[in-house]
């Protein structure tokens, strides 16, 4: 099993199965790095994370009955069906994935929440790979024009050096379907993603600030773009952040 040559319905279930848990240690491996390499994966991934964290939030796991056990097992030795051949198993998970895709799509559709999960997974993923920059610079005035022709909104890119949060570069971002320029700062051993919202995710930003798995976010205005940031520094020293960018020119 594997993604290289994978065709891109392939490619889905096997990027469903990473997400599950399904794959060896260096299936898993390759599968992260196919999907921190492919944007269209890198959106799926985070939209089934994101679904599974409005699962997990949202509908939380109900109680089984205490004769369930055995109402099952006296269910399947009364009636043994004959196992499915490996035709109806394809299209169990082919049938499994779609109604997951469909799933996922009307939950992001009706969730503000799923922004802010999407954020975390871009952020993690970029912290997973080699380096959680595509163009790496402290100088503001080589970072800004890399992002040129790669999405629609320019971002700002501040030098906070002096604040103590270093410019380290830049990236794009695939979150809510849209590719989104990511300004990436330190802190001491903390790094920060900051993003540059579109019109439509800004609508979707109705929290100022938040957190999700230990992950903190903080959304700000700066000029007449609205900018969101999420890093495992703490939400004051990222509070702190948010407003030395928004001062800064």
């Amino acid at each position: 099993m594997t993604l290289r040559g994978a065709t891109p319905e392939h490619a889905s279930l096997l990027v469903h199965a990473y997400l599950d848990g399904e794959l060896s240690v260096s299936e898993a491996v390759e599968a992260e790095r196919a999907i921190a390499a492919d944007s269209t994966l890198a959106a799926e991934a985070a939209a089934v994370r994101a679904l599974k964290h409005v699962l997990q939030t949202k509908l939380p796991p109900e109680r089984l009955p205490p004769d369930f056990t055995a109402r099952v097992a006296n269910r399947v030795g009364l009636a043994r069906r004959p196992r499915p051949t490996w035709t109806v198993l394809a299209a169990s998970v082919v049938l499994a994935a779609g109604l997951s895709s469909a799933v996922t799509s009307m939950l992001l559709r009706t969730t503000d929440d799923a922004i802010y999960a999407e954020s975390v997974d871009s952020h993690l993923r970029a912290l997973m790979a080699a380096r959680p920059v595509e163009v790496t610079s402290s100088e503001r005035h080589a970072v800004k024009p890399w992002f040129n022709g790669k999405s629609v909104q320019a971002p700002k890119v501040a030098d906070l050096s002096a604040d103590g949060f270093p410019l380290v570069g830049g990236r794009i971002d695939v979150i809510h379907g849209a590719p989104v320029p990511a300004v990436v700062y330190n802190r001491r051993l903390h790094t920060i993603s900051v993003w540059a919202a579109t019109e439509a995710q800004a609508e979707r930003l109705t929290k100022g600030a938040t957190s999700v798995n230990g992950t903190n976010l903080v959304v700000w205005r700066a000029g007449d773009m609205t900018y969101w940031a999420a890093s495992d520094l703490n939400a004051a020293e990222l509070a702190t952040f948010a407003r030395a960018f928004a001062a800064a020119p």
